[in-house]
């Protein structure tokens, strides 16, 4: 029997009997947390200004860095430029020769300019050859020959002042005049950096916005003579049959220049970073050390780059985690 004397004591032992196990486990939880503060970090050594980084073994960044071997192979490289109809050429009905419809207006305006230019300097060009007959028959003064002269020279600077400004916007005024009817003219537009992937007279594929799912054969015909300064691209002329008609001027297109290439590497764009405009690469040149690598690359697709220099067959490239090696090689 407990009487109401031992009942306060007897509480007091349960409450102690009870905290004891709990105690106990944050005691050996404090315990295991300064046995691992005190275990010293596995921290990645950087030397020789960045360019290399070891890791010691079972250092936890090493699991976020996996490599591929990187081999020479084939590879369809993929070079896309945007493009638009700038010009689509149908037989005249009421007159002999062709019907060329531009895009824009000032362009109809400016063909039309360099026509007549042109028929200026051949008629300024007839009448000079006039006037020096005359001249040497003494039928005209030599007054008459040096504003024959004028005229000619002023006349076919007029119209090589058009031819440029046509050339310019892509356009060849010769082949305007001879090209065949029901034939579509694209313009495209190629960076810079991938015009040596674009080959004068290599057939190439098209897709237009009007008719999604549709692959079409052109041609390249024709590469720009000048890079634009401000987007740094090449203007690629591209011919494309039109029969019936279906193509309009002002069309929006992509033209894909790809081809073959053979004895290549070719990485994903994972492995590549970019510092101040320089492309990297990091290889691992021993266990859980890895080597900055500069590299030159150019497009191979949405998904993959082509290695131009900087790395040879049987490397093993970073695939995964460069952008790790990257913070430990700049600092950041």
């Amino acid at each position: 029997m407990i009487t109401n004397s031992q009942s306060p004591k007897l509480t007091l032992f349960l409450a102690a009997l009870l905290a004891a196990p709990l105690f106990s486990t944050g005691c050996q939880e404090k315990s295991n947390a300064d046995a691992l503060s005190q275990e010293p970090m596995k921290k990645a050594v950087v030397a020789d200004d960045g360019k290399t980084i070891r890791f010691p073994s079972g250092s936890a960044g090493l699991e976020q860095i996996h490599t591929t071997v990187a081999r020479e192979g084939t590879v369809l490289v993929s070079v896309i430029g945007p493009a638009r109809v700038v010009a689509t050429i149908s037989p005249a009905i009421a007159q002999n020769g062709n019907l060329i419809l531009f895009e824009s207006p000032d362009i109809t305006t400016l063909y039309s300019q360099y026509r007549q230019s042109r028929s200026n300097a051949d008629l300024s060009s007839k009448n000079l050859a006039r006037v020096k007959e005359m001249f040497d028959n003494q039928g005209a003064t030599s007054r008459d020959l040096n504003q024959a002269e004028t005229d000619a020279a002023n006349a076919r600077s007029a119209m090589s002042e058009m031819e440029g400004r046509l050339r310019a916007l892509g356009f060849n005024p010769a082949e305007l005049e001879s090209v065949k009817t029901q034939t579509a003219w694209l313009i495209s537009d190629v960076p810079e950096s991938e015009l040596n992937e674009v080959q004068k007279g290599e057939d190439v594929d098209i897709y237009f916005s009007s008719f999604p799912g549709q692959k079409m054969i052109g041609k390249a015909v024709a590469i720009g003579d000048i890079v634009d300064p401000t987007t740094r691209t090449v203007k690629v002329r591209v011919t494309l049959k039109n029969p019936g008609g279906r193509l309009l001027p002002g069309m929006f297109a992509r033209v894909d220049y790809g081809d073959p290439r053979s004895g290549v590497i070719v990485l994903p764009y994972t492995a590549i970073v970019t510092v101040d405009a320089e492309d990297y690469a990091f290889i691992e040149t021993a266990d859980g050390e890895f080597t900055r690598r500069k590299v030159t690359i150019s497009n191979a697709n949405a998904q993959n780059a082509l290695v131009l220099s900087g790395i040879t067959d049987g490397e093993k490239v970073v695939t995964s985690g460069a952008m790790l090696l990257k913070g430990l090689s700049f600092g950041y």
